[in-house]
């Protein structure tokens, strides 16, 4: 599900996309960091770079490092940009800060019972197995995309137990940063718990009532949320 604020001038880059590929299926999610139109552009070409890569390159992890090439190049193409103390160079430099996404990708092999995620700054997923829901927490997170180069953060692909009847549960910040009219976040995992034994479709419209709920319908950022289970 993509939930997109209310507001217009809060429009941010929430992105997903799955795809059925020689290497099995294989999904992306993330989080361009910014708003409004160059959010929705760097999306683009982040979704556009990836259909292409799931394709054509069997590492996931090199795929990723490669995602991550590509928007470091959308940054490189705004060398020259005038001075920051100008209110040019200051426009230029908040486009600067859209260069960047926070990201999950996410391979299901045909040959394997297994989950193969490589993060890249971006919240960890949920895992769903025999009811109990756990974090899928990283050893070494990897840095966002387009900005491998600044943090030094090896990318490494993470192989979690994926059978049957077991559900992933990956979404953008938007469904965990969300305050109600008192400040409180709310709680996704606690959620996700209380509906783990619902169908997958009851499910997901569980967790998009349970947010709207919380806050009121008013959403201060895009939300996105991409559930899947692994069928017998």
């Amino acid at each position: 599900m993509y939930l997109p604020a209310e507001s217009e001038a809060r429009i941010g880059g929430d992105f997903y996309e799955a795809l059925r590929t020689p290497y099995g299926t294989r999904i992306l999610i993330g989080d361009v960091r910014g708003k409004g139109l160059p959010a929705v552009g760097a999306t683009a070409s982040l979704l556009s770079a990836f259909r292409e890569l799931a394709y054509g390159e069997p590492s996931l992890t090199r795929a990723a490092e490669q995602l991550d090439a590509h928007a470091q190049r959308h940054i490189d193409a705004l060398d020259g940009v005038p001075d920051p103390g100008t209110s040019q160079g200051r426009d230029a430099g908040a486009l600067f800060t859209e260069r960047f996404a926070t990201a999950l990708l996410v391979e299901f092999p045909t040959d394997a019972s297994v989950a193969r995620i490589v993060h890249c700054g971006h919240p960890e997923p949920y895992v769903v197995h025999a009811g109990e829901v756990r974090p899928c927490e990283p050893g070494s997170p990897g840095a966002p995309l387009g900005l491998g180069d600044l943090l030094e953060a090896e990318l490494a692909a993470q192989t979690v137990p994926f059978g049957p009847g077991d559900r992933l549960v990956l979404y953008t910040d938007g469904f965990i940063e969300a305050r109600d009219r008192r400040g409180r976040f709310h709680d996704l995992a606690d959620q996700v718990r209380a509906h783990a034994g619902r169908p997958l479709e009851a499910m997901v419209a569980a967790l998009r009532r349970d947010l709207l709920r919380h806050v009121r319908g008013d959403l201060g950022d895009d939300a996105a949320l991409l559930a899947l289970e692994r069928l017998p």
